[in-house]
């Protein structure tokens, strides 16, 4: 019965994971798709077209971004560098109309806004391991208790954190999946990066790929020995 239980566990963990990894492709999507948007009317912008309407509704369809965690750092550079461009070549002076003179202030105000909300580095957004105090007795086990859920200064919390993991496990999985067939090549993929190069992250995506495999009646027991020889290696590189 206990057994039972743990797989419904499971299954909803994984089912979970699943509708994470397709709202995720989808939100990627159209941040893609907004970048390029912006991009395009930057190629206008240089043959001298007025597309200040254009921009306008770019900004107003897309100005929560400024702030949004959604966004990727590189997505934020990107974004900037194309605004900075356009105003360049909008060349606003005492005699511009005031709808590139209300352009040019939205550019400003973006870039203002995320200077002061800059948006931090994967690194940061993961966070670093604690390390061992050196006043702690060897062989002494540590209790962890849950804290509060909010966020404090400087520290990453366990929702940030696992949704960062989330997103990288989804993008780990494109990479592998490529031109394969199947999920079970997809699978031996991630094991041999979880052994090769010690990657924590293809551990993960491997015991998800497994578990789903085993619920749609697949034999996986030898996929099983070696996730869990990738975990003993982890362990002891650890």
């Amino acid at each position: 019965m206990k057994r039972i239980q743990t797989l419904k566990a499971l299954e909803v963990v994984l089912e979970s994971f699943l509708s994470r990894a397709v709202a995720l492709k989808e939100e990627r999507l159209q941040v893609l798709e907004g970048i390029n948007r912006l991009d395009d009317i930057a190629r206008v912008v240089h043959r001298g077209d007025d597309v200040t309407d254009e921009i306008g509704g770019w900004f107003a369809q897309h100005n929560r971004w400024v702030s949004d965690q959604s966004l990727r750092p590189a997505d934020h550079g990107r974004i900037s560098d194309i605004l900075r461009e356009i105003k360049r070549e909008l060349r606003v002076s005492a005699d511009s109309s005031p709808a590139v003179n209300k352009i040019a202030r939205e550019i400003d105000r973006w870039g203002e806004i995320q200077r002061q909300t800059a948006m931090p580095t994967p690194s940061d957004r993961i966070g670093s391991e604690p390390s061992q105090p050196a006043d702690r007795p060897a062989g002494q086990k540590i209790v962890l208790k849950r804290g509060s859920e909010a966020s404090q200064t400087g520290e990453v919390n366990s929702i940030t954190r696992f949704d960062s993991t989330m997103t990288a496990l989804t993008d780990l999985f494109r990479d592998f999946a490529g031109n394969k067939q199947h999920l079970m090549s997809v699978l031996d993929e991630a094991l041999e990066s979880a052994v090769r190069q010690t990657n924590k992250e293809a551990l993960l995506l491997s015991a998800l790929i497994i578990y789903y495999l085993r619920q749609n009646g697949y034999k996986t027991e030898p996929f099983v020995k070696r996730l869990k020889e990738a975990e003993r290696l982890q362990k002891g590189n650890g």
